[in-house]
């Protein structure tokens, strides 16, 4: 290990988006310390033992994987690479039925748990997005409940709810039409334009009235721990990760570039010890950003991070006797009760039986945390729309496990604050779920990543 305290680059924070920057410009030839507050590498990206089970930081899935950002970084410069398994299909419960979500307008002119009505008034309002985008307007600024026809019922305004919930933090009054039709390829560079008019979204839109599923989404078999020691175990020797070291200040001072003074990084200090450094890359909430330096920020950017908007999660983990949910794919369950919570599930010991001890069934429900409820209220409505939803459940339980968690560092709404990669400091990156506007998860830290490394040049 080294025992200089000069590097080229320090990388804050030990979780998924950290790790992979320290990856890649170890890779790349630079000298590279990291520095973790916690005992443990992997934030949210990250798998333990709980009562004989192996339950993730929440349900995951690796989206994007044939050709996105993950992948770019795992083919430069992965040593070990997880095997994934693929993930199978989405279904919708509303009203205790059951079915397939509708991909193309085939399935969904047939998709009869919801009013027909409301699924011509729906198919309408995706033409009227097509013509909207043709027109040139701005379909970051427009949002779901925007273009959501005014008399759908109450199943269908769930179900657009749960999307926008469940895809960006937010509800339909602040979810951008865009998120929606997000392009799959992981270039991060401006659209071109076409005819004078910049068509960033013309190929999501016709994948959306003509595709099917996506065959593109995965899970990494043994938990998502393995993407977090793929990538620990690919750090070459010469990275430092210093463990239970939390910062205290981002060093900087004033330099003259390019004909003007700026506010140049030169590194960090921790509770522990000083370091020098040519670069720093933040892995950490970025609102914190403006307590770790000393140096005066533009009024504009600290306002902008003051008005982030977190998303809180809660993680129900059920071990089960009986395998109740035998396909694998996950469940999406829409609530047109008040007394229940919208849900996202996933059955993962249906990927990999050893998560659960043998003859048992592991499934992990996810819920979206409201501001107005206490912890307690919301494990205990979360149980209640378990047990409600499927009571078979309820004799079948052999583990209950809680998860109180923040699984995206920033809403992707349109009237909260979102941060960037680059900062006002020289030399100062920040990577993570609120730097970068693309997808969600892990699939967003790694778009942040790559940013970061074409910002830099590398």
């Amino acid at each position: 290990m080294s025992t200089s305290n000069h590097y080229d680059v320090v990388v804050v924070g030990a979780g998924v988006s950290g790790l992979l920057s320290a990856l890649a410009l170890s890779k790349e030839g630079k000298k590279v310390l990291v520095l973790e507050k916690e005992d443990y590498v992997g934030g949210v990206c990250r798998s333990y033992k709980h009562q004989g089970y192996t339950v993730d930081t929440g349900p995951h899935i690796i989206t994007r994987l044939d050709s996105g950002p993950l992948k770019v970084l795992i083919d430069r410069y992965f040593n070990f690479v997880p095997y994934f398994v693929p993930f199978g299909r989405y279904y919708l419960r509303i009203n205790g039925q059951l079915k397939a979500f509708p991909w193309s307008v085939k399935d969904w002119m047939t998709f009869d748990l919801l009013p027909i009505e409301d699924r011509s008034l729906l198919m309408k309002a995706v033409f009227d997005i097509a013509y909207m985008i043709n027109t040139g307007a701005d379909m970051t600024k427009v949002s779901v409940q925007d273009i959501m026809p005014k008399s759908l019922s109450p199943p269908s305004v769930a179900f657009l709810d749960y999307l926008s919930y469940f895809m960006l933090g937010t509800g339909p009054e602040n979810a951008p039409v865009s998120r929606f039709i997000d392009r799959k390829k992981y270039k991060t560079e401006k659209p071109k334009e076409e005819n004078g008019l910049s068509i960033p979204y013309v190929g999501r839109v016709y994948n959306m009235l003509i595709g099917g599923r996506p065959t593109d989404q995965y899970y990494p078999r043994g938990g998502v721990q393995k993407i977090t020691d793929s990538l620990f175990y690919s750090l070459p020797k010469s990275v430092d990760v210093n463990l239970g070291e939390e910062l205290v200040e981002v060093k900087t001072k004033k330099s003259r570039q390019r004909h003007e003074i700026v506010d140049k990084v030169t590194g960090v200090v921790t509770r522990k010890a000083d370091y020098d450094a040519d670069v720093v890359i933040y892995s950490g909430f970025a609102t914190e950003i403006p307590n770790l330096v000393k140096t005066e920020l533009p009024k504009d950017y600290v306002d902008n991070l003051g008005r982030i908007e977190k998303v809180r999660s809660l993680t129900v983990w059920l071990g089960l006797n009986e395998p109740i949910f035998r396909d694998e794919g996950s469940e999406m369950w829409i609530s047109t009760n008040k007394d229940t919570f919208h849900t996202w599930l996933i059955p993962t010991s249906n990927y990999d039986s050893t998560l659960a001890p043998e003859g048992k069934h592991l499934v992990g429900f996810a819920f979206l945390v409201p501001q107005d409820l206490s912890s307690e209220e919301t494990k205990e409505k979360a149980l209640h729309t378990i047990l409600s939803t499927i009571p078979a459940l309820e004799k079948n339980i052999d583990m209950i496990h809680y998860q109180e968690l923040v699984p995206e560092k920033a809403t992707w709404s349109i009237n909260a604050g979102f941060g960037d990669v680059v900062t006002p400091i020289e030399n100062m990156y920040c990577v993570g779920s609120d730097s970068f506007k693309r997808s969600m998860g892990l699939t967003r830290a790694s778009y942040s990543v790559l940013k970061m490394l074409e910002t830099m040049k590398i």
